[in-house]
């Protein structure tokens, strides 16, 4: 009789356990789903960037040609409202200052510019970014997120 009332007792917490696992992954999918209804992306129109501002990887896949190329765009958004300057140089033109948590069009790679100091780093890396109309160039210390949108 005990060998059977444990046997049933253990059954029973793997049966619970299951039905716990099944409703976590339920609840779970459904809080991702709707995450992602409720923050909608905003919609970009810019123009198609020059090769200088997508990444390319090469795609060696039978049967593409072995020339054949990827083309990538990405997206970031600024921990703080940066500077979009003219050319990668602290003492470049500002062209105008992106509010923080903006998301926009970026290229797929950082770049080397002029040294500065944002965000609390001291770098030489810079992002070139799309906003208003012009390409220009943010520090790439202050990036909060950064994403590929293609």
């Amino acid at each position: 009789m005990i060998k059977f009332t444990k046997g049933v007792i253990l059954v029973m917490k793997k049966f619970f356990t299951a039905i716990g696992v099944v409703a976590a992954a339920f609840a779970l999918s459904f809080s991702v789903s709707s995450s992602a209804t409720a923050a909608p992306r905003e919609p970009v129109d810019v123009p198609t960037p020059m090769k200088s501002r997508i990444e390319s990887t090469s795609v060696s896949a039978d049967p593409v040609p072995a020339n054949a190329v990827e083309q990538r765009t990405c997206r970031a958004r600024f921990a703080e409202g940066v500077n979009h300057r003219r050319l990668a140089e602290i003492g470049a033109t500002i062209l105008e200052v992106i509010p923080a948590e903006t998301w926009v069009p970026v290229s797929c790679e950082r770049g080397t510019g002029g040294e500065y100091s944002a965000c609390g780093l001291t770098s030489d890396y810079w992002m070139e970014v799309y906003w208003n109309g012009a390409w220009g160039y943010s520090a790439w210390s202050c990036v909060q997120d950064w994403e590929y949108t293609s």
